[in-house]
């Protein structure tokens, strides 16, 4: 990583994952700066609260395009341009709580934002098994209640609010996916395609 141009290696882009045009703009100024593109993480999310049945339908929708569509389009994209040669690794992000149903909605979010999650659950395992051949290896991680941003409270708060329900009374940091996602583009990783791994606190325990 010392080699390249940009401090540590890393080089911050902005793009809206829900435009194809955009994902495929960023992708070009990754192969003209760096020449491949080995692992994926999909990340983004937006957090929603619509119920599903008298839930203001565009936002219900621009929910399953960020939340899931982008998952398959940034996939599709990149296999195409960086992957099917050479393998890699995609690593999405679902969600715990959320992707179990709408009996979490009172302290996951909405029915719309549960139902992007499971299909994002899905999605990996669909995709694991199309990439396999490829040397593809796909997994998701599925964090439970997490300290960022969206939550749009002081940390004190969501704990206090939520540490009662999780083993190990508290909740989780940011490290503490991102370390899960190194390991998934590790070699460590290299016989894991298809696995939905779960980072909660033991809030639900799967298995």
């Amino acid at each position: 990583m010392a080699g390249l141009p940009h401090g540590n290696g890393v080089l911050p882009m902005a793009m809206d994952v829900a435009r194809e045009d955009d994902v495929a703009r960023v992708l070009d100024e990754i192969a003209r700066r760096f020449g491949r593109l080995d692992v994926l993480v999909n990340n983004a999310g937006i957090k929603s609260a619509e119920p599903l049945l008298n839930g203001n339908s565009e936002k219900i929708e621009r929910t399953i395009q960020i939340n899931s569509v982008a998952v398959l389009r940034s996939s599709k994209l990149v296999v195409d341009r960086f992957m099917k040669a050479k393998g890699g690794r995609i690593v999405n992000v679902g969600s715990s709580l959320s992707s179990q149903g709408a009996v979490f909605n009172y302290q996951a979010g909405g029915a719309d934002y549960c139902l992007s999650k499971a299909i994002v659950h899905d999605l990996t395992k669909l995709l694991a098994y199309e990439c396999a051949p490829l040397k593809i290896n796909v997994n998701a991680i599925a964090p439970g209640i997490i300290d960022t941003p969206m939550h749009g409270r002081p940390r004190e708060e969501t704990e206090a609010r939520h540490s009662g329900r999780i083993p190990l009374g508290r909740v989780g940091l940011p490290e503490n996916i991102a370390g899960l996602a190194v390991f998934l583009a590790s070699p460590a990783a290299s016989y894991m395609t298809g696995q939905i791994l779960h980072v909660n606190g033991g809030m639900l325990m799967n298995g």
